[in-house]
């Protein structure tokens, strides 16, 4: 049985809408975003990926599962574009019965709005995960994370700035700030964490097809007082990397995989040095 959670932005955004006397406005909101994440849900469940919880924020929410980035290739992508597809079908269906019904207009307006703010490139929105999944076959996690928290960071500010000018020009609404906080929050926690999430899922995608036989291999050159994040900050999902220890002179000393970085992590600390990393 899988749970729904109400987060505090959701609620207060609930709140807002019923303080401004949209009722109707609000079980709209609720059933549209719940619909949005029981997308996520069914295509996780049909890559028999486990979902525990789904938390309802505003435009949006998300499908509580086991850590994907682990399984590499696009299945975060998949999972992630599930949302936006079912709002923008709901979005569409709903247009073809607009013309003459306000129940149907509003529904249909709302998910294409929870379709757009969803596809923005930016954390934790379903975009940005979907571009993030892209960018890691081109650049490390922690990379495409801190490009993505970048962006977010951007629209967040936008939005906010939006709300104050509508806010002047006679509105009373609030929508605007609380996605900004919402998305403000959530690229700070996933810029906050997005190395930990990588080293602890041990990368069993990686383990469980092959390694470097069907992935691509790159190679990282660290010298003994090399901290072991800095290695450990380059690792993607979409690619093998070898570590090579070099000595002052620049010759290699000694070759490490992912999986000894990771045990160096768990062993002596993410601050510890490649020097400290035995074969």
């Amino acid at each position: 049985m899988i749970r729904i959670k109400l987060n505090l932005f959701f609620i207060l955004f609930l709140f807002a809408s019923l303080y401004t006397g949209y009722i109707n406005q609000s079980i709209t909101i609720f059933l549209s975003v719940l619909l949005h994440e029981i997308g996520h849900t069914i295509i996780a469940k049909g890559l028999a990926i486990q979902v525990e919880e789904i938390e309802l924020f505003p435009f949006g929410g998300v499908a509580k599962m086991e850590d994907i980035t682990k399984y590499g290739g696009f299945m975060e992508a998949f999972i992630a574009l599930a949302g936006p597809v079912v709002s923008g079908t709901i979005g569409l269906i709903c247009a073809l019965f607009a013309k003459n019904n306000a129940f149907f207009a509003m529904t249909a307006q709302f998910n294409f709005i929870l379709f757009i703010f969803n596809m923005l490139p930016a954390l934790p929105m379903d975009g940005g995960r979907i571009l993030r999944n892209i960018l890691l076959h081109h650049m490390s996690y922690k990379q495409a994370t801190k490009a993505m928290v970048v962006s977010g960071r951007l629209i967040a500010i936008a939005l906010v700035l939006y709300n104050v000018i509508i806010i002047y020009r006679g509105s009373t609404s609030f929508a605007f700030v609380i996605t900004a906080i919402f998305i403000y929050l959530g690229c700070y926690k996933e810029m906050k964490f997005c190395s930990y999430y990588y080293l602890l899922n041990k990368n069993n995608y990686k383990k469980n097809h092959g390694g470097k036989r069907r992935l691509k291999t790159r190679v990282i050159n660290v010298y003994e007082d090399t901290l072991v994040r800095f290695a450990a900050n380059q690792f993607s999902p979409g690619t093998v990397c070898i570590v090579h220890v070099l000595n002052t002179s620049g010759s290699v000393i000694r070759v490490l995989s992912e999986a000894d970085i990771m045990d160096a992590f768990l062993k002596y600390g993410y601050d510890s040095r490649m020097g400290q990393i035995k074969k």
